[in-house]
């Protein structure tokens, strides 16, 4: 069986290749990518503010959608060991990346720098 751990190091890989393109949502902490009739979402999940406890630190959840748009899988910070909280945090801003082409908007600024 493949395991969850697996799968979120490929969406690392390909997305980092430029092989999955990532989508906005009408949320701005959550970006999608489709792979076949499967829809993945990558969510930034904000630290909370408690006079006790301090600020706690952003973490992030990958949730899995089958073809008919239910949830079959969430992978968090509970699912996850230190290394998978790293690809997951790695594949937030690789997304977020992807879906606001960044690449694009830096391009124009060396451009316009001349560099």
């Amino acid at each position: 069986m493949i395991e969850l751990g697996q799968i979120l190091a490929g969406l690392v890989q390909r997305t980092a290749e430029g092989k999955l393109k990532w989508r906005r949502t009408v949320q701005d902490d959550r970006f999608v990518t489709s792979v076949d009739a499967i829809s993945i979402v990558i969510v930034e999940l904000h630290g909370y503010f408690d006079a006790d406890l301090n600020l706690a630190p952003t973490t992030h959840r990958l949730d899995i959608y089958d073809e008919s748009g239910e949830i079959v899988e969430s992978f968090g910070d509970q699912d996850t060991n230190e290394e998978e909280d790293k690809q997951l945090a790695r594949l937030y801003v690789l997304a977020r990346r992807s879906a606001l082409n960044i690449d694009s908007t830096l391009e124009k600024i060396a451009k316009a720098l001349d560099l």
